[in-house]
């Protein structure tokens, strides 16, 4: 009977732990106070796109590993996602040489539990459609 008293206590803890987190509404990657998730966007012209690339590399290979870029498509710009604490601090992440051109937008995650409320709420509050009479 002792045997199990361990496993259970674990399992219980563990269980606990993810249904306190789901049940706040908090993701993993959110749980650090002030971080929010941030996706870059630094657009460059086919001219600027070996700089563009060397840059990013000279920040070191964690760096260069956290982008993904459409250059090969033609599109030339660079995509990163990142957690930071503000916008400037995403933004600190594109080489001096691009970063007056790239733009860091707040993302979050929906659950579809948000997604039901808020269309509640645009139906509570929109006034019904007058009828063309």
């Amino acid at each position: 009977m002792k045997r199990f008293v361990v496993p259970v206590v674990l399992l219980a803890s563990l269980t606990a732990l993810i249904l306190g987190t789901v049940a706040s509404g908090k993701d993993a990657s959110s749980s650090k106070a002030g971080v929010s998730r941030y996706l870059v966007i630094a657009p460059h012209t086919p001219e600027e796109c070996l700089k563009a690339l060397d840059d990013v590399n000279a920040m070191g290979a964690s760096t260069l590993k956290m982008w993904d870029f459409g250059c090969k498509s033609g599109d030339h710009t660079g995509y990163l996602v990142i957690n930071a604490s503000s916008e400037e601090q995403a933004l600190s992440k594109v080489p001096a040489s691009i970063r007056d051109k790239a733009k860091a937008i707040k993302i979050t995650k929906f659950t579809s539990q948000e997604i039901a409320e808020a269309h509640k709420q645009v139906n509570t509050s929109t006034p019904p459609a007058a009828e063309n009479k």
